[in-house]
């Protein structure tokens, strides 16, 4: 991922009020590894649930806002992220849900995916990053581990911004 500015994040926010966008706490991005990134991603220091997603897609940055759920009774097996096909022991990955862009998200309209809860998806496809558990074995090239996160990634901005890809 190309470095980018608080500013370049609060425009890209597809799914919050600009007020709100503007509000926003936003992490230091002086030390940020850029260069071990598909997406910057961090939780809100108030809501430990509600997360911030910001991307390049399809020439273009979009950042969203998310809401994790709550750890609990209904994580009692392993799960794995939808982005990076990491597995995860109890309450490691999250059903995170993002209101829908624009007038589908004013509806009331979410997108849903079980992500890695701490949101290291990129740090886990390069393995600079342990997973917490032992993984299935993989024959696939760090190249194509890295395209995997940046395809599923897509989509799911795609079905943020309503514009998923036709089969």
């Amino acid at each position: 991922m190309e470095p980018i500015t608080t500013q370049d994040i609060r425009r890209s926010l597809v799914n919050m009020s600009r007020r709100r966008a503007q509000a926003l706490v936003i992490p230091r991005l002086d030390d940020v590894a850029w260069q071990d990134l598909d997406f910057l991603a961090w939780a809100d220091g108030r809501d430990a649930n509600r997360s911030y997603l910001v991307t390049n897609w399809r020439d273009r940055l979009v950042g969203m806002e998310m809401r994790a759920t709550a750890r609990g009774p209904d994580f009692r097996r392993k799960t794995m992220c939808a982005l990076c096909v990491t597995t995860h022991p109890l309450g490691g990955t999250a059903l995170f849900a993002a209101r829908k862009a624009g007038k589908e998200g004013r509806r009331g309209n979410t997108v849903g995916e079980y992500l890695c809860r701490n949101l290291a998806c990129s740090l886990y496809a390069r393995r600079k990053l342990d997973p917490p558990m032992i993984q299935m074995h993989e024959t696939l090239s760090l190249d194509r581990r890295i395209d995997r996160v940046a395809e599923n990634l897509s989509a799911l901005v795609g079905k943020v911004l309503g514009e998923e890809e036709q089969d």
